[in-house]
C-alpha cells in the first residue's frame, strides 16, 4: 500500500483521521480495493469480500456530519453525527521524491486498483479534509448531509466559531 504522486496537477484532497475510534482498536480498519482514484479524506463504504482480508469498494449510502473548526493546516475538522456506512480513506502519505514540490500531500492520491486503509466511523469521531474533500463550500457550522463521488456534500452553511 502506497500513494501515487500526481506530478501534473497537485490538486488532491488532504485528509487525516483526527480522532477516530478505529485508531484505538474500537472499530475495524478495512483494506479496500479502490474502484477509482481516491484521495485521503474521501469516504467509501465496504463492499464484498475480494480476497485475503481485502474488500471491494461500495458507494456510501448514509453519512452526516458538521464542520466544527478550521485546523491550523487549513483542513476542516468534521464531527461525525451519523456515520451510516461510511469509512474514512487514509494512507500515510510518503513520497519517493526528494523535491519539496513532489512531497506535499496534495500531490498524492490512492490509485484505482490499489488497496487502501478505510477506517470505520462512529458518532462523535472527528475527521479532517481539505476543501477538495467536499462538494460545496466548507465553512465552520456547515452541515454535511451525504456523500457524492466520495466527497462530503455540504447541505447548509451556518455562521459560527468553534464546535459543539
Amino acid at each position: 500500500m502506497g500513494m501515487t504522486v500526481d506530478i501534473a496537477t497537485g490538486t488532491h484532497a488532504k485528509g487525516y483521521p483526527s480522532n477516530v475510534l478505529a485508531q484505538r482498536s474500537g472499530e475495524h480498519v478495512y483494506s479496500v480495493r479502490l474502484s477509482s482514484d481516491t484521495d485521503n479524506g474521501n469516504l467509501v463504504a465496504i463492499g464484498d469480500w475480494a480476497d485475503w482480508d481485502v474488500f471491494t469498494e461500495a458507494a456510501v449510502t448514509t453519512f452526516e456530519g458538521k464542520i466544527v473548526e478550521k485546523n491550523p493546516d487549513g483542513t476542516w475538522l468534521v464531527l461525525v453525527t451519523d456515520p451510516g456506512d461510511a469509512c474514512f480513506v487514509y494512507t500515510k502519505p510518503l513520497s519517493p521524491y526528494t523535491e519539496a514540490s513532489l512531497r506535499g500531500e496534495k500531490t498524492m492520491y490512492n490509485k484505482a486498483g490499489d488497496v487502501a486503509r478505510a477506517y470505520g466511523l462512529h458518532k462523535h469521531d472527528r475527521i479532517s479534509a481539505s476543501d477538495e474533500g467536499f462538494t460545496g463550500t466548507p465553512a465552520v457550522g456547515a452541515t454535511i448531509s451525504s456523500v457524492a463521488a466520495k466527497k462530503m456534500v455540504i447541505a447548509s452553511a451556518q455562521s459560527g466559531q468553534g464546535g459543539n
